[in-house]
């Protein structure tokens, strides 16, 4: 893997918010399928809710995009992204309950406002929602469709059981972590791509290209998480900043610490991350410990290579595939501070 950023080519200039016109499709069809839900309000309402409350939607959107690259217009492909869109959002429901996480997107969880059955059963919900609407997609290979999202349905679960065992493990390595991502994070984002790409009827070859592009954007993201976790702010971030800290989870930056530091700043650094009562205080001497070693700074070459591969993904595609609005989505991505 290159890690340097000649990498990547000259980034064109984009508007604060690309793409509004999917964000405001996505947000209206899942407004229009969620209006046909009313009872039992102590489930419906809580649903409602967490999917009122806003988000990026960068799933649903990459699937549309992956669509319309192969040929398919966006309301053809609106099934299927929110049916992406549900399944990513039940996996929030459940991943801060196990978190004990009190706020998303700036607002209280749906355990937090309520309690901790209606937002299991809320997430429930949720996922056999989200597999009615992949079942009303209209585009092609509906079976193949189906047996991808199911398929992710799975590998998320068994990252999130990693990503809750490395809480407690003293032995995890670099690999381990990016193998657990590929499957909690990565695989709904490259999940998000093969799906749009296999509604629009793409070849084998192409359908396979396009998870590939999706696989190393999704890596990339939870690396820029896991950065953001020190760089950002509780406003910016939208819920609070160091609970991966907090919750003494194993995320790049941590496992990079333990490889780059040494010496006091590495003893220094096993303490601040072992400590169970870790304060802004904390924070800010761990913040210190990894910019002065170097560890958020390789973090952000390992995410502008990965883009850059990404890119070059993209270049091998045939030349019918109109891969320009994915090439621009990335590099929103790319510049995300939150």
């Amino acid at each position: 893997m290159k890690t340097e950023l000649q990498h990547l080519r000259p980034l064109p200039v984009l508007p604060e918010n690309p793409f509004q016109e999917e964000r405001e499709a996505i947000e209206a069809h899942i407004a229009e399928i969620l209006s046909r839900y009313r009872k039992p309000v102590s489930l419906y309402e809580p649903l409602r809710y967490i999917m009122g409350i806003g988000g990026k939607r960068i799933r649903p959107i990459l699937t549309i995009l992956t669509a319309e690259a192969g040929g398919l217009p966006m309301h053809k492909v609106l099934n299927a992204a929110v049916a992406v869109e549900l399944l990513h959002n039940f996996t929030l429901v459940h991943d801060d309950i196990m978190d004990h996480d009190l706020v998303r997107r700036g607002q209280p969880t749906i355990h937090a406002r309520w309690d901790e059955g209606t937002a299991i059963l809320a997430g429930d919900a949720l996922i056999g929602i989200a597999y009615r609407c992949l079942c009303d997609s209209c585009g092609e290979d509906l079976p193949g469709q189906v047996r991808t999202f199911t398929e992710a349905v799975v590998e998320v679960c068994e990252g999130q059981a990693l990503d809750k065992e490395f809480e407690e493990s003293g032995k995890v390595t670099l690999a381990d972590y990016e193998d657990m991502i590929a499957r909690k994070t990565g695989r709904l984002i490259c999940m998000s791509t093969r799906i749009g790409a296999m509604a629009a009827g793409c070849d084998p070859a192409t359908v396979d290209l396009l998870e590939r592009y999706g696989a190393l954007i999704g890596k990339a993201f939870q690396i820029q998480d896991d950065l953001l976790d020190y760089l950002s702010t509780t406003e910016e971030l939208g819920k609070n900043v160091g609970s991966d800290m907090a919750m003494h989870k194993k995320t790049f930056v941590t496992l990079k610490a333990l490889e780059l530091l040494q010496g006091d700043a590495l003893k220094r650094c096993r303490e601040l991350l072992a400590a169970r009562q870790a304060g802004a205080d904390e924070l800010r001497e761990l913040r210190t410990l990894l910019v002065d070693g170097g560890v958020l700074e390789d973090g952000r070459k390992l995410v502008d290579s990965l883009f850059g591969e990404a890119f070059d993904v993209l270049d091998e595609a045939d030349a019918g595939l109109k891969v320009e609005a994915l090439r621009a989505y990335a590099t929103w991505l790319l510049r995300r501070k939150s």
